[in-house]
């Protein structure tokens, strides 16, 4: 019963939402303003439309939008009902408004699993979950000479391609910032072109933690989009690679590896995007695209609170975001005339499970890529300081600037622009920007900050700041259009651009 009660308050809101008509005018669609253009398409925004969409996405009924759930697909349908209400040209494939992505749970497969090192002494053969711990990836099977790597693994390190680099990783155990450093060196070494990359653990890592990493990682673990395209990767103990370096001259340096560590498939899902597209007026621009992203997804049904509440709304998370998409795309289709850019609205799901929407359309995208002149994302906007915002991206690129001369212009608003205040959080790599960002896209992550109810079943409704949440939606509104209007595009800084490189050429 859920979908259909779902799906019939669905259609009551879309003729809600839909945007009235100013001074008369109208079309078949969300109304044309007809007076003062920006200002007044961007007076549709209200806390009451607002919460007109938070109600229906964050309702009990749709049990926290779980990428795959039926539910997601019912928050699919109601933004492209949306989309559709407002005008919009539909933008995903097929002629429609979305776009399918395919997911996989994968895992390790252990019996397969082998790590062979043959040096001038002979060949030495090593045990999984004793001697080392392989980490799934392609290709499935490796021959190739080790090169050894003093120091650090980075996309410049040298010497590299077509070999499996080695390095030894300092830590005691597998703590966060261990497993940080052997996923940003295992990404570098990808970037640098090596088959697959063995990490040397210090002579005290526990052996244990050897062996629940090889057994975690043959059990499979989140989902992921397609087929995955890491490089294996291998802990291998200190005292495993001396015996190897003893019975090769004293080096690693030369020893040839075979290795694998093949990926075994264990459940096959689906999920979807939302696309809409307001064509721009210029006809030597309408080719290029702003655009506006956030994430309808959340993490489903989890384990009851004090409350005995099972259900993880996100009303913050995100579906503050993706009611201020709604309705900047809504106000954008209200205008007397487009911008002269494009404007593209993409709602995309699995950001939860590792910004795998946001990194299939970035991959696959339904238009252009080198045509996107930038990317405004939106997540988590309807809660904490009234007054302010903050705007995640700034120092990277001339968005920065724009976004404080625009949010200076709307005094009204009464909205102050902050920059990252959380740097230590990594927010730069936890939201769908990250991936436009690494296809060297400017991008801005519009952001209000985590509370006592990120990812709580307690993330309701009737805690979301309605006029704020309104309010960061204007000023996205107004931010596009200054870019969507301006005949030079986006640029990134000289170092800004080199941070952001440095930053996603490591991954998250």
């Amino acid at each position: 019963m859920r979908p259909l009660i779902g799906l019939s308050l669905m259609v009551v809101l879309a003729a809600g939402c839909a945007a009235p008509a100013l001074d008369g005018g109208s079309n078949q669609h969300a109304g044309v303003i007809s007076r003062n253009g920006p200002e007044a398409a961007a007076a549709l925004i209200t806390p009451e439309t607002i919460h007109a969409h938070l109600a229906f996405l964050a309702s009990d009924e749709m049990r926290g939008r779980d990428t795959p759930s039926p539910e997601l697909e019912i928050a699919a349908e109601y933004i492209e009902d949306q989309f559709k209400s407002y005008g919009l040209r539909p933008g995903g494939e097929g002629g429609g408004f979305q776009q399918r992505f395919a997911l996989q749970r994968r895992a390790l497969d252990p019996e397969a699993t082998r790590l062979n090192l043959i040096g001038s002494g002979g060949s030495s053969t090593f045990e999984h979950g004793v001697d080392y711990a392989a980490f799934q990836g392609v290709p499935n099977s490796i021959r190739a000479e080790v090169v050894e790597v003093d120091g650090e693994i980075t996309p410049e390190t040298a010497g590299i391609r077509g070999a499996i680099a080695l390095t030894h990783l300092q830590g005691p155990d597998m703590t966060r910032d261990f497993a940080l450093s052997m996923m940003q060196q295992r990404r570098a070494a990808q970037a640098a072109g090596a088959a697959g990359v063995i990490f040397v653990v210090d002579p005290g890592f526990p052996q244990r933690t050897l062996q629940v990493t090889a057994e975690q990682n043959a059990r499979p673990r989140g989902l992921a989009v397609g087929e995955t395209r890491d490089i294996p990767a291998f802990l291998l103990t200190d005292a495993a690679a001396k015996k190897v370096a003893e019975a090769n001259g004293g080096a690693l340096q030369g020893v040839m590896a075979e290795a694998s560590a093949p990926v075994k498939v264990v459940e096959h899902a689906e999920a979807p995007n939302v696309i809409g597209i307001l064509p721009g007026s210029d006809p030597d621009l309408r080719d290029t695209y702003v655009v506006f992203s956030a994430h309808f997804d959340h993490i489903g049904v989890g384990r009851p609170d004090e409350t005995g509440d099972s259900i993880y709304n996100g009303a913050d998370d995100n579906a503050s975001g993706t009611s201020g998409l709604l309705e900047v795309a809504k106000a954008f289709a209200a205008l007397p005339e487009a911008p002269a850019r494009s404007l593209l609205f993409l709602a995309v799901s699995g950001e939860e499970k590792g910004l795998l929407g946001s990194e299939y359309y970035s991959d696959n995208p339904t238009v252009p890529i080198e045509n996107i002149v930038a990317n405004i994302n939106v997540d988590m906007i309807g809660r904490n300081a009234p007054d302010s915002i903050v705007v995640i991206g700034q120092e990277y690129s001339s968005l920065g600037p724009l976004v404080q001369e625009v949010a200076a212009a709307h005094p009204e608003l009464g909205l102050t622009v902050a920059e990252d205040i959380w740097p230590e959080q990594r927010f730069f790599f936890r939201s769908d920007h990250y991936n436009f960002a690494r296809k060297e896209i400017p991008a801005l992550f519009f952001f209000a900050g985590v509370h006592e109810d990120y990812h709580r079943p307690s993330d309701h409704v009737e805690k979301i700041d309605l006029d704020k949440n309104a309010r960061v939606a204007k000023l996205v509104f107004y931010t596009a259009y200054e870019i969507a209007s301006r005949a030079t595009p986006p640029a990134w800084t000289e170092e800004g651009l080199r941070e952001v490189r440095a930053m996603t050429s490591m991954g998250r």
